[in-house]
C-alpha cells in the first residue's frame, strides 16, 4: 500500500511505516492520521507481518507533531468537518512488536509514535523537544506517555519550557527514551537487523509478552480514568480558550503569542 503521505513496505516479515510529508517536517495532518489507522489495521490482519518499524522520510525530522500552519486556518484546530481529526496511534491491541526508528527531529504529537513504539533506536543526530505550551496547547498524551520512559523531573522540564528546550540523541539514550544509536546511514539497516533476530524468535510468544508488559505498563491502560479526566480540560485549552487559539496564530505569523490565561 502507497499513501502520499504514508508509505508502507514489506518484506521477509517486516513491515517499515514511513510518516512521508518530508518537505512539512513530517507533521500530521487528517490525511496522515487516516492513512495510519489504514495501515495499522492492515499490519494487525496481515499473518505475515511480524515486526513492525515505523520512521520518517528524509534525514531532517521523525515527526513535528500536528501540521501548525493547517491548524492555525481552523477555528478550532484538531477537528474537522467530520469531528477530530484521526492521529493515527499504533493501535491499544496491537501485539507485533513496533520498533522506532527516529530519523531527526522528534516534536509535539510525533512524541506519540515514540512512546507507543516498544523501543526505538536513533539517529546520533536526532532531537527532541516539546514545543506545545508555546503555542498555548497542553501535551497531555506526549508527556503521559514520555513519563513511561523517563524520570518524572525530565518530563515536567520538558513539559514546563517549550521550545527553549531541547534533549541530543545523546541525552535521550541516557534517559533510556531511545536504546540505541547508529550513523544515520546506519539506522534503517540496524532497524531492519534488529527486526530480523525478533523474527527469528517465535512470535505468538513475543505478542504475549508484549500485550502483558502494555497491560502493565503503558498509560493508556493503567492511566485511562486520569488521561480521560484530563483530555476534557485539555480540548478545552486546546479548541476553546483564547490562548489556544492564539498560539497557532502567533505561530504562522512569526510573532511573540501575546498571552492573556484565559
Amino acid at each position: 500500500m502507497t499513501n502520499e503521505t504514508v508509505l508502507l513496505e514489506k518484506k521477509d516479515k517486516i513491515a517499515i511505516v514511513t510518516l512521508n510529508r518530508p518537505d512539512a517536517g513530517n507533521a500530521h495532518d487528517g490525511r496522515m492520521g487516516e492513512a495510519l489507522d489504514a495501515t495499522w489495521a492492515e499490519l494487525k490482519k496481515d499473518e505475515d507481518t511480524w515486526v513492525v518499524i515505523l520512521t520518517g522520510a528524509g534525514d531532517r525530522h521523525f515527526c513535528t507533531g500536528a501540521d501548525m500552519k493547517a491548524a492555525s486556518r481552523q477555528s478550532q484546530p484538531g477537528f474537522t468537518g467530520r469531528g477530530v481529526t484521526p492521529w493515527g496511534d499504533v493501535p491499544q491491541d496491537f501485539w507485533k512488536p513496533v520498533i522506532g526508528a527516529i530519523n531527526g527531529v522528534v516534536a509535539g504529537g510525533g512524541w506519540h509514535f515514540v512512546w507507543q513504539a516498544d523501543f526505538s533506536i536513533a539517529a546520533d543526530h536526532a532531537t527532541f523537544l516539546e514545543p506545545h505550551v508555546s503555542v498555548g496547547w497542553v501535551p497531555l498524551r506526549e508527556m503521559l506517555g514520555l513519563a513511561s520512559r523517563a524520570p518524572l523531573s525530565i518530563v515536567f522540564r520538558m513539559a514546563f519550557m517549550g521550545t527553549r528546550e531541547r534533549l541530543s540523541a545523546q541525552r535521550a539514550y541516557e534517559l533510556g527514551i531511545v536504546t540505541e544509536l547508529v550513523p544515520y546511514e546506519r539506522l534503517m539497516p540496524r532497524a531492519v537487523e534488529i527486526a530480523q533476530v525478533i523474527c527469528e524468535q517465535a512470535p505468538l510468544a513475543v505478542r504475549t509478552i508484549k500485550e502483558a508488559l502494555h497491560r502493565a505498563y503503558d498509560l493508556r491502560f493503567a492511566m485511562r480514568e486520569v488521561f480521560e479526566q484530563m483530555d476534557s480540560v485539555r480540548r478545552f485549552v486546546d479548541h476553546e480558550s483564547e490562548d489556544g487559539k492564539e498560539g497557532p496564530r502567533a505561530f504562522a505569523q512569526k510573532r511573540r503569542a501575546a498571552w492573556k490565561a484565559r
